[in-house]
């Protein structure tokens, strides 16, 4: 009996050592099948923190910019440059801001932003409710991100408008980062201070409507162009009122752009 066995024994391992090794059909389309539904959710999820990070990033370089800004005014009473006292597209400011801020690349209003460590930086004058001009007291900087994203900050000392008229007022959208339903968030509210704004890519290979395409953004992210309080829909600029009170409201809003 136990030479039977043991030469049974001998034959299943002669069996399994000749067998050639390898997956058949059935296994190698399950295997497939489970990295295919691994990576439907995890791909996702990498994206998106890693787009979170690149958008953090040129956050952190306009929360930089806006503190020098917040220097500049200490020091001379308004946002204007420190040399000809022009209020605008300067290249004079630019050099300001980096002087107080020299782990950015500040350029004038007209240069867009190419990367999260380049912003572009523009002053502009603001005037009270009975069209009194105030002077230099509003502040524009842009950043965007490597996600595609342009982000945009506003910062008004003093002031309503930002003309003679009443048509571009300074306003802060529907407050939103709040989880108390009794809080009474605000609504276009009249009031000064830093502001937060961004642009971000729409555009689908389904609709072919490259409005809001990598390239259309990359040109609309510049100071100039957002920093011109546009009381109307405009194609990649955003309203004056349009700002919000914080990043977090301003993704919670999905804004994105008025096209």
């Amino acid at each position: 009996m136990n030479l039977a066995i043991t030469r049974i024994i001998k034959q299943a391992k002669a069996k399994i050592v000749k067998r050639e090794s390898g997956f058949t059909l059935t296994e190698l389309a399950i295997g497939m099948l489970v990295v295919g539904i691994l990576a439907s959710v995890a791909v996702p999820s990498f994206l998106g923190a890693r787009n979170n990070a690149y958008d953090k990033e040129a956050q952190m370089s306009l929360g930089a910019v806006l503190n020098a800004a917040t220097i500049l005014y200490q020091n001379q009473g308004d946002f204007s440059d420190a040399t000809t006292a022009q209020c605008g597209d300067s290249t004079t400011l630019a050099a300001d801001i980096q002087k107080l801020e020299p782990g950015i690349d500040a350029v004038a209003a007209s240069a867009s932003s190419t990367n999260p460590q380049v912003v572009s930086v523009q002053a502009a004058q603001t005037w009270s409710s009975n069209s009194e001009l105030l002077g230099c007291q509003a502040f524009y900087a842009t950043a965007i991100s490597r996600s595609g994203s342009c982000w945009i900050v506003r910062f008004t000392v003093e002031g309503k408008f930002l003309s003679s008229g009443t048509t571009l007022p300074i306003y802060m959208a529907t407050q939103l980062n709040t989880q108390n339903a009794a809080v009474t968030t605000w609504t276009l509210l009249q009031v000064n201070g830093k502001a937060f704004a961004y642009i971000r890519g729409r555009s689908t290979g389904a609709d072919a409507d490259n409005t809001n395409g990598l390239a259309a953004i990359g040109t609309a992210c510049k100071a100039s162009t957002q920093g011109t309080g546009s009381a109307g829909s405009t194609a990649n600029v955003i309203k004056s009122t349009e700002f919000y009170n914080s990043w977090k409201d301003v993704q919670a809003g999905a804004n994105g752009s008025n096209s």
